[in-house]
């Protein structure tokens, strides 16, 4: 008995090749190129099935899947079982492209079957084959299917139709759940259905406590299903006599709902849960013409897109979360529960799911790869890039592709920096100015444009610190002179002379690394905070304006970091604080997400008091005002040992904070 298997190097294909070398018999797996060879080669070493698991090149794309002459006359009537797993299944990129794409394939496949002439053409077709039908829908049914609108349903749709009306041959239709990692070990090699909320609810546990309340929705329900339990499935099925011509739903009897599959999620994650979930039925009790108008009025759609497009979620998958249909499986679940196949409950392996994919599959493991399809070919302005974060962050930009435009005071320092970049594979230019003089910065910017054309991103990492109290500035009004000079009047003079060219080009990124003062209002850096808080101001006006020009405004909020700009505080010694180059991923984050902000758990919970409890926040800051000293106030070696301890201990505790 031998197997001819389309995508057996997908999800479920590499689990069905597991179970399907547990038994007699060859398998011939489609490939079309090196790679795909390579990668079932890989998969076949790893199960000890080297000598049976047998590449056969072809394309989904060709008559009859392309198979050579040579091929098609040696596997002729040597096939049992045709298992057509293949499709283009990603629900964020669907069109009616793709919708042909997946039908001609599965033609092409049948066509392949045929002329091989097998015993049973066997197709993994998909829940979402019937619409959003309202009501049961069991394994009879097909036709009754409703709003078919949506690409990816109308895809699989039209593909199980083309199998049910080719009388040819044989044929069994498997329609599984939202097919996610394995049960046993959570692995999964791509990301799909509820795996598109993890980065969100990955956020919000960063954010916000574990006993948070939260209040959300009950959705309807999903159905979800592990990959060991369809492949376990589809393995037993496919062997079974007599059962040719059948349809099998591979679905969970008791769903959850949403709600309820997020809040497990969020669990796993040990993230904070909604305890207020409210039925999106009662939707139904507001006037439906204003719903109607809501759901259609562009404005409101294209902001709801924005917003999703931010976390990563396909807007198209929120027409998921209030499911209509329910999935009757009696058929199937007899035929399986004699064989010890049952679907195991999401629950029991939630926590599998969510280490597998922080460990694995979370976007952030793999940024240096973003940041390389972000910024490869891009033009990026580092200003500050002689030293601390703006050095470090060329450094870390190096290897991505782009252009780094180095902006600095000190031309050997910035040759020196310019060297590590191209020993690190980067390219980078050298301009030399002082973003205090307006002369000077018109002058670049001109010459930047003259000669580049266009800025992509520009990293606004130039800046000054100091750290006095309000008290002993009365008489030095040159200090907030000094701080507006560059860390406002500098920055705001780069995103004056490139927001237009940015606009016009309809993409620009534009980060300004501010302060966790700004959040924390942080005592005796008054000079300091009010320069970068300007800035913010500032970027929030202009992101408002610049929102459908295709123009990004990001702020880092970042923490104490151990620069030459904060050395001079003998204090920062001893404290701990952030490297440059753990700033600089911060920055490659920025670069790579595009956020509004990034900032700390604590910086957040500082806006947070400051919003909640003005007063509380201000004890508290006074507090620390008065536990430390004076910069140059008291020397260091003239504090008693118990000072020196409590200033430590309370810094490390509240690392970050500016003292």
């Amino acid at each position: 008995m031998s197997y001819f298997v389309t995508g057996a190097t997908g999800m479920v294909g590499q689990q069905l090749l597991r179970r399907l070398l547990a038994r007699e018999g060859n398998v011939y797996c489609l490939v079309k190129d090196d790679e795909a060879e390579h990668r079932l080669r890989e998969s076949a070493t790893r199960l000890g099935g080297t000598e049976r698991v047998l590449p056969i090149r072809g394309n989904l794309k060709d008559p009859a899947l392309g198979l050579s002459p040579r091929d098609t006359k040696s596997l002729k009537g040597q096939v049992v079982h045709f298992v057509h797993l293949a499709s283009q299944s990603d629900f964020r990129h669907n069109s009616h492209e793709r919708v042909k794409a997946n039908v001609s394939a599965t033609e092409h496949a049948l066509a392949c079957a045929e002329a091989l002439q097998v015993e049973c053409f066997h197709h993994l077709s998909s829940i979402a084959a019937a619409g959003l039908y309202r009501g049961c829908f069991d394994e009879q049914m097909f036709a009754e299917a409703e709003q078919l609108t949506h690409p990816y349903f109308l895809s699989r749709h039209l593909s199980e139709k083309v199998v049910r009306e080719h009388t040819g041959l044989p044929h069994r239709i498997y329609r599984p759940g939202i097919v996610i990692g394995d049960s046993e070990t959570g692995e999964a090699n791509r990301v799909q259905g509820p795996y598109f909320f993890f980065k969100l609810l990955q956020k919000v546990r960063d954010a916000l406590p574990r006993w948070f309340p939260l209040a959300g929705f009950e959705g309807g329900p999903i159905n979800i299903v592990p990959v060991d339990y369809v492949a376990d499935a589809l393995d037993c099925l496919m062997h079974l006599p007599d059962q040719d011509g059948e349809c099998f739903h591979l679905t969970d009897p008791r769903p959850y709902h949403a709600g309820e599959v997020l809040n497990l999620i969020s669990q796993a994650g040990r993230g904070p849960t909604m305890t207020l979930k409210m039925n999106m039925n009662l939707t139904s009790l507001l006037p439906q013409p204003w719903l109607q108008l809501a759901s259609q009025y562009p404005p409101l759609v294209k902001l709801g897109q924005r917003i999703l497009s931010d976390y990563g979620i396909p807007p198209d998958l929120m027409a998921l979360l209030n499911y209509p249909t329910r999935f009757d499986n009696q058929k199937t679940r007899s035929l399986l529960d004699a064989h010890q196949i049952r679907c195991p409950d999401l629950a029991s392996y939630a926590n599998r799911l969510w280490d597998y994919w922080e460990r694995e599959l979370d976007p952030d493991l793999f940024l240096d790869d973003e940041l390389k399809h972000r910024l490869q070919h891009q033009t990026v302005v580092i200003t500050g890039a002689s030293s601390g974060i703006g050095e470090a962050s060329a450094e870390r930009l190096a290897p991505s592709g782009a252009q780094l435009l180095l902006i600095g005071r000190d031309k050997q320092r910035l040759q020196q920096v310019q060297k590590k970049v191209k020993k690190l594979g980067g390219k980078a230019q050298c301009y030399l100015c002082d973003l205090t003089d307006e002369a000077q910065t018109d002058t670049l910017l001109q010459t930047i444009l003259s000669r580049h054309g266009k800025v992509d991103v520009l990293i606004n990492c130039a800046g000054r610190s100091i750290r006095r109290s309000v008290a002993a500035s009365v008489d030095r009004i040159h200090d907030y002179h000094r701080t507006m000079a560059i860390n406002y009047f500098g920055a705001l003079r780069m995103i004056l002379g490139l927001i237009g060219p940015m606009a016009e080009q309809q993409q620009g990124h534009i980060i300004n690394v501010s302060s966790i003062g700004v959040l924390t209002n942080a005592p005796r850096f008054s000079a300091y905070v009010a320069s970068n808080a300007a800035l913010e101001s500032f970027c929030r006006c202009a992101a408002a304006e610049y929102s459908d020009s295709g123009v990004r405004f990001t702020t880092i909020n970042m923490p104490l970091v151990d620069t030459p700009m904060s050395a001079p505080t003998q204090l920062y010694q001893a404290v701990p604080t952030l490297s440059s180059e753990q700033a600089a991923e911060l920055i490659a984050q920025a670069v790579v997400h595009r956020p509004k902000r990034i900032a700390t758990k604590l910086g957040i919970f500082g806006a947070v008091l400051h919003a909640l409890s003005p007063r509380l926040a201000e004890i508290s800051m006074n507090m620390l005002y008065r536990m430390f000293p004076e910069s140059g106030e008291v020397h260091e070696d003239r504090l008693n040992y118990t000072e020196q301890q409590q200033m430590i201990g309370l810094a490390a505790m509240l690392r970050g904070i500016h003292f």
